[in-house]
């Protein structure tokens, strides 16, 4: 996962807006990362791996290809270890949430709240932002990275209350934004992106959406939904409170 010098950069970023044609039509799908038959790296954060990806291939300038991959995944302990599964059932999420995914959908669904264990330099972001899941995602063309200049990307959030939020507007996804780290692959997690309110107990439906686009021509997009609910302990809790209330009302 990243560390908080992100936070300022995106925060940065939101003070920009841009309006872009309407998107191209291209057909969505779901797996591995790839160009010409080969596996394409993914360089951003321990362990997230380059399958279990919706994906979004398209035309992209000159005869290249654009790639755009988003996944949802748990958020454990600061990092995914090496190997580990992002694709997961529910299970002993010790330290973080695992998610299902809905293979007729493509919905993600996973537990709202904070992972349980958090690195250090956590301590820097805002009380209840370290949503139990995160998302990375992948901009390539012909399995690259792009050239500077060659694509840009928004990047919109849409939380479950209906809010949109724009966390990346007009950004040149073969620039690099600090030290280290690059734009045009990332791994983040919901709550500490400024416009998202660190809400790591919201329920309902989170949209994570890329939009590619070179001047005026948009040449992809790709949307994932992660359907947030409560942990189980929550909803034996809910039902407990239920419970009561009808007694209380009889009574």
């Amino acid at each position: 996962m990243r560390t908080s010098s992100m936070c300022c950069v995106v925060g940065a970023v939101l003070a920009s807006s841009m309006f872009v044609a309407g998107p191209a039509a291209a057909a969505s799908s779901f797996g591995q990362l790839s160009f010409g038959g080969n596996p394409i790296a993914m360089t951003a954060g321990t362990g997230v791996g380059n399958d279990g990806y919706y994906m979004n291939t398209s035309a992209g300038p000159g005869s290249s290809q654009l790639l755009i991959g988003i996944k949802a995944h748990e958020y454990r302990n600061g990092n995914m270890p090496a190997g580990s599964s992002t694709v997961s059932s529910y299970g002993n999420s010790v330290g973080g949430s695992w998610l299902n995914i809905d293979s007729g959908t493509g919905a993600y669904t996973g537990i709202a709240g904070e992972a349980v264990n958090k690195p250090s330099w956590w301590a820097g972001f805002p009380p209840n932002s370290a949503t139990s899941w995160g998302f990375t995602w992948s901009i390539t063309l012909d399995g690259a990275r792009p050239a500077a200049g060659a694509i840009s990307m928004n990047m919109l959030i849409t939380r479950p209350n209906g809010q949109v939020s724009t966390i990346l507007s007009g950004w040149d996804v073969g620039t690099d934004f600090s030290a280290g780290n690059t734009a045009w692959q990332q791994n983040w997690n919901v709550g500490y992106l400024t416009g998202c309110g660190g809400q790591a107990n919201d329920i309902g439906d989170w949209k994570i959406k890329i939009t590619a686009f070179s001047g005026a021509t948009v040449y992809g997009e790709q949307e994932i939904v992660v359907t947030a609910t409560p942990a189980p302990g929550a909803l034996a809790l809910l039902g407990l409170a239920g419970i009561a209330g009808g007694r209380r009302r009889r009574a």
